[in-house]
């Protein structure tokens, strides 16, 4: 009965070395596990050692250096057709410079946020609707601040925390932050442009 091999690529691939073998850049399957054995330990590239980080590939790579120790395997491909190896240094940047940036990040979000909700405020006339509800519901003109601003500005932070999904350490859901599926989105559609851009400018490595 003929081996079939499932191979499975991801979008985005970081390693910590240059001379890459099949198992760094591919999961492989078969039910002939000594044929994944060997193949796992097959060379696939090295990387040149004053290049660029990011590397361009074509499945088809893979497929060249399957096929050099078994020809006559049947390939069957569960990943992406292209996909991109990010070499990185695996030394860790500093604990100190990683909460300066941290800090800097949470003080522009801080205050971005905090503009934007008095500009939309000043905007709608927030205020100004306040003092109409406040009239109707009472009858007498507001003045001064009344549990309607109290209860809008406890608001904001509540709503804040439930829609972002996070407090504390634990999640109060299980699905991902609307953040998260933001960067999800953000860094599959990069990696398709990176793609992209290297296969019209001849960039992506195939097969020889």
């Amino acid at each position: 009965m003929e081996d079939i091999l499932y191979v499975k690529v991801e979008q985005n691939i970081p390693v910590t070395k240059r001379d890459l073998k099949l198992k760094d850049v591919a999961t492989l399957y078969s039910t002939n596990t000594t044929m994944v054995q060997k193949l796992e330990k097959e060379p696939f590239y090295t990387l040149p050692p004053d290049g660029e980080k990011l590397a361009m590939f074509t499945i088809t790579k893979v497929y060249e250096a399957i096929h050099r120790v078994y020809p006559d395997v049947t390939i069957e491909n569960l990943g992406e057709q292209d996909f991109i190896v990010e070499y990185e240094s695996g030394k860790k940047p500093s604990k100190a410079w990683e909460y300066t940036k941290a800090v800097l990040v949470a003080f522009i979000v801080f205050f971005g946020a905090a503009f934007t909700i008095m500009t939309f405020n000043e905007d709608v006339n927030v205020s100004g609707v306040f003092d109409k509800i406040y009239l109707m519901v009472t009858g007498n003109e507001q003045t001064g601040g009344s549990i309607l601003e109290i209860c809008y500005a406890i608001g904001i932070p509540i709503g804040t925390i439930v829609f972002y999904n996070h407090f504390k350490r634990r999640d109060i859901k299980n699905d991902p932050t609307p953040i998260q599926v933001e960067m999800r989105t953000y860094e599959e559609q990069m990696n398709k442009a990176m793609i992209k851009s290297a296969s019209r400018e001849g960039k992506t490595i195939d097969v020889n």
